[in-house]
């Protein structure tokens, strides 16, 4: 049984969709241009619109946890910049929280060398 939750957003910068997450530079490929690594106010606004748990997210990002309790690195990765506490999350953690939440695809024909040759000129 899913309950509705009420989400509440200190940071109007962050997305209200997961829509809009699409149009983000932090949902572009690592090797876009145009990407940028995600604001801990833009995890935490994924995480919410998705739906998930600390351990929810840290089940599909593949970081520890602990039942019950939750998961000490996704709480650092929502902590602000400025805390000590604070982590960046790997790029990958982040491309397939995405790609869970339905933002993003992963496709291979993306990836391939010539792609990647491209980009790197």
């Amino acid at each position: 049984m899913s309950e509705e939750r009420a989400i509440y957003r200190v940071d109007r910068a962050a997305p209200d969709s997961l829509e809009a997450f699409k149009s983000r530079p932090c949902a572009l490929p690592f090797h876009d241009p145009g990407y940028t690594a995600p604001k801990p106010s833009e995890i935490d606004a994924l995480i919410q619109l998705a739906g998930w748990s600390q351990v929810e997210t840290a089940k599909i990002a593949g970081v520890n946890f602990k039942a019950g309790k939750g998961s000490t690195t996704v709480r650092k990765w929502r902590t602000p910049v400025d805390s000590s506490e604070h982590r960046g999350i790997p790029y990958a953690a982040w491309r397939i929280m995405l790609a869970a939440a339905g933002v993003v695809t992963i496709d291979p024909a993306d990836y391939t060398r010539d792609q990647l040759m491209r980009v790197a000129e």
